[in-house]
């Protein structure tokens, strides 16, 4: 497991004051292997509005927006969580370097460093043998020295859109539509069964990312609030995390198992400084 952290390096915290913060209590920033067109990765990200990556693997824009966290586009943000649930979007768009298969990348949080309140070993192999029965293709490496709670991007997203380009969707709208039964098939031609059938690493092996297509991958979360640091756990309510994780970022990371990054964000939060 540890391949997937190949390239994954510790960051230190924001040089920035904390009260200048643009997003506070919050700090977005790119990781090492993924640059921001016009920006050094010391500099935030901006929240709510689209900006241009690019890394080893995927060069295109990415659009951020939190529930609870100050955004550049404070009335778009606003309406796209009313009558929604959700704590956090995530919309990637953009075309690949080299082909790539669907069951070499991976989406979601990965450590550069130990967590501070780690479960033991035994138990995260059972969680994760349990887990992988259910979702074969997350991975579930709490207790390591690189922890990581990733699974396939392209099972992952909530809607995906592959198309050529100049016909790709906006990723600012609020609403993307699924478009990929006319590039990958029947067999994963709506959203349901595209999550299900590319979720399985066996399975999306058989699919492939190419360069010749403009790829979109939009994704929502209603369970983790990086704005707060929490995690909304059901039948338990909020939790804090962040005594968990330690004095290092939260990651929002799409990457390959030998470590290629395609996309690598760290979300501080203000009480890291502390």
């Amino acid at each position: 497991m540890t391949a997937f952290s190949t390239n994954f390096n510790e960051s230190a915290f924001p040089e920035m004051k904390t009260i200048d913060w643009p997003h506070k209590p919050i700090f977005v920033q790119p990781g090492g292997d993924m640059k921001v067109l016009g920006m050094n990765n010391n500099q935030p990200v901006p929240l709510g509005v689209p900006f241009e990556i690019d890394s080893p693997i995927f060069k295109g824009r990415m659009l951020l927006r939190f529930r609870n966290a100050p955004s550049n586009a404070p009335d778009e943000s606003a309406a796209y969580f009313k009558g929604h649930k959700r704590l956090m979007q995530t919309v990637i768009q953009g075309r690949f370097k080299r082909p790539i298969s669907m069951s070499n990348v991976y989406a979601g949080s990965i450590f550069a460093q130990p967590l501070a309140g780690a479960p033991p070993p035994k138990m995260t192999k059972i969680m994760d043998a349990i887990i992988r029965r259910i979702a074969p293709g997350l991975i579930l490496d709490l207790s390591s020295v690189s922890p990581k709670a990733i699974a396939l991007l392209a099972g992952t997203a909530q809607t995906m859109s592959i198309d050529s380009p100049g016909t790709e969707p906006d990723i600012t709208l609020p609403v993307i539509e699924e478009n990929v039964g006319s590039t990958l098939g029947k067999n994963v031609a709506t959203k349901s069964k595209r999550r299900k059938h590319l979720s399985n690493p066996k399975k999306a092996a058989a699919y492939g990312f190419n360069t010749d297509r403009v790829y979109t991958f939009h994704t929502y979360d209603d369970t983790m609030d990086y704005g707060r640091g929490t995690m909304h756990i059901p039948m338990y309510g909020e939790y804090d995390i962040k005594p968990s994780i330690g004095r290092q970022p939260l990651s929002l990371t799409a990457v390959t198992q030998d470590g290629d990054i395609l996309y690598d964000l760290r979300v501080w939060h203000e009480s890291h400084r502390k």
